[in-house]
């Protein structure tokens, strides 16, 4: 009796399991077959992403300056490579150490496509390609790659691609950037990399069991195009911006030339520059370090990043504090013998044998130091830091393109902090006066300077970008660019600061008499900048035509000497040549 009941037992419970299993079976084949159908073909079907064409890069005329060129890449999928490491190892000349270091430096999940190496070649691609069925998990798929077909080269402002790797991608947005994008490294690249690069698509391929693709295409499941990125439209006209790059060859230093009715940059060039085809390719380590121990310093954009003193291009601000201040500065004369005296220093003039008695517009005209040690004693630290400020010394011009210096204006804060409260001497006010000390600025800082003397207190930031459009559909997106207005300088102040510049090159004792050109009234104002550290920095900045002004502009020459004798040349064929291709750019 017992033992039957047992029995009993038994079979309820085997039964009990049994139904349970033939419920789970029905569930699973029945209400989750389409899961499960879709989770096998992930086995079967790989998502395979398809790189955009990147956008283009145009200068102001429609000229393609940044273009591209299809290059191939290798891919792998970790998990799948079996036994084709030595094979791979030896098609891409690359240790079997090197290929797993690039996957533990890109990989983001063992079934996800890892690049191992960029633009191979031919030959490369035809072993792949010819041994595929010993290649388990390896692919390869186009690229495009950053062509040059025009001869400006603008390093600095084109910028470099490279490739994105986990350290870098901490900063980005990781919904949009993968391990191995080619992403901006510098420049308007890596400013506009969002816009430039485009969305990805995407195209399905079968796979075997070993991961070795045997369909590139599958019917049943719908390909997703890649959409281009948009092409950039310059500011920069390329003819001019060729002109500067030949006028600079073999020399330190730069020069950029502005729209002085909306802040675009027309031309800017900084030298010694590098080529950017080395960048189109995987750089190697001999190569960097050639590059970034150049002790000319290629790679560093002197226009946007390198400080320097004004040397005497900074009076105008003096003059302007000066003309503020009233107090009759503007009828104030003072003699010059060729040198200063404070206490027991002499603080020298450029010319040795001395200018005379001169007022403010004729020592604007000949750059007399002596004058303005004077008058900065008179006006003294903090009004000339005050109007260092107000012509935006000491602030980036807002550019669009990265690691811009601010420059740097001392104050008696900063002096008492640097020297003891108190301890400074008027010697330091003196330097100041003639835009030498711890007054430090960029090249782009000083292009800025004219065109707000120009626009009589008109300031726009500056810019490389004219517009973004979209390829397919050509619609257009401007960059809106509003103007500041200088507070605190009046128009009659600016009015004399002009005529100050135009005496300059106009003058008979100007010091910019280098600038002249025949048909075309030009302002401007000369710099010679002491350096410690060799021979002295030539300036030369201003704007034209006087009366109506379309363009200002900054030339500087590290080392190069007297700015009336150097940088004054450069700038009077810079703007000699804007006005040609303006002539031919209206017929």
């Amino acid at each position: 009796m017992l033992l039957n009941i047992r029995k009993k037992i038994l079979y309820v419970i085997v039964s009990l399991i049994f139904f349970g299993l033939v419920l789970r079976f029905s569930h699973l084949q029945i209400y989750e077959q389409s899961r499960y159908t879709q989770e096998s073909e992930k086995n079967r079907i790989r998502d395979v992403v398809i790189q955009p064409s990147r956008g283009l890069i145009l200068d102001r005329n429609g000229r393609v300056i940044v273009d591209n060129v299809p290059s191939y890449s290798v891919f792998c999928v970790p998990v799948e490579m079996d036994y084709s490491w030595t094979l791979l190892s030896k098609i891409l000349g690359l240790s079997e150490s090197q290929l797993q270091e690039k996957i533990d430096k890109n990989s983001y999940g063992q079934f996800a496509r890892v690049k191992l190496k960029r633009q191979i070649s031919f030959e490369e691609l035809s072993k792949i390609e010819e041994q595929r069925l010993d290649l388990p998990g390896i692919s390869y798929d186009i690229e495009p790659r950053r062509y040059y077909p025009s001869e400006v080269k603008a390093p600095h402002i084109f910028g470099y691609l490279g490739e994105a790797d986990n350290m870098l991608l901490k900063s980005m947005d990781r919904s949009i950037y993968h391990p191995g994008d080619l992403v901006g490294k510098t420049g308007l690249e890596k400013v506009y990399d969002l816009q430039l690069r485009g969305i990805p698509g995407h195209r399905f391929v079968e796979v075997d069991a070993l991961g070795r693709e045997v369909n590139r295409g599958q019917g049943d499941l719908e390909r997703i195009a890649a959409v281009p990125g948009q092409n950039l439209h310059l500011t920069l006209d390329g003819r001019l911006q060729l002109f500067l790059e030949e006028q600079f060859s073999g020399i330190s230093g730069g020069a950029v030339v502005v729209d002085c009715s909306n802040g675009e940059i027309l031309a800017m060039v900084s030298k010694p520059d590098y080529d950017l085809s080395l960048f189109t390719k995987p750089l190697t380590h001999d190569l960097w370090k050639t590059l970034s121990e150049d002790t000319t310093k290629p790679l560093f954009d002197r226009m946007v990043q390198s400080l320097y003193p004004p040397g005497s291009t900074f009076k105008l601000a003096v003059a302007a504090a000066a003309l503020e201040q009233g107090k009759g500065y503007d009828d104030m004369t003072f003699t010059c013998d060729g040198a200063y005296r404070y206490g027991n220093r002499m603080f020298d003039c450029w010319k040795e044998e001395g200018h005379g008695t001169l007022d403010l517009m004729g020592a604007i005209e000949q750059s007399c130091n002596v004058y303005f040690y004077q008058l900065g004693l008179k006006l003294g630290i903090d009004i000339l830091s005050e109007y260092a400020r107000k012509f935006r010394f000491g602030l980036p011009t807002q550019i669009d393109l990265m690691e811009e210096s601010a420059g740097f204006v001392p104050d008696r804060d900063y002096l008492n902090k640097t020297y003891g409260f108190g301890n400074w001497t008027q010697g330091l006010v003196l330097n100041l006066a003639v835009g030498q000390g711890d007054l430090l600025v960029t090249p782009l800082q000083m292009a800025a300077l004219a065109m707000i003397i120009a626009n009589k207190g008109i300031y726009f930031n500056f810019h490389l970008m004219r517009y973004l459009e979209e390829p397919v559909s050509r619609v257009q997106s401007w960059g809106q660019v509003e103007p500041t207005r200088i507070d605190g300088i009046s128009e009659s102040t600016f009015d004399k600061l002009r005529q100050g510049m135009f005496k300059v090159v106009n003058g008979e004792n100007g010091t910019g008499r280098a600038c002249r050109l025949p048909n075309i009234q030009i302002a401007g104002k000369t710099g010679t900048a002491q350096n410690p550290h060799g021979d002295d920095h030539a300036w030369f900045i201003g704007f034209a035509p006087y009366e109506s002004p379309e363009i200002a502009f900054s030339v500087f020459i590290e080392n190069g000497g007297g700015g009336g004798a150097v940088a004054a040349p450069l700038a009077r064929l810079l703007i000699e040549e804007y006005y040609h291709l303006e002539i031919s750019r209206r017929q």
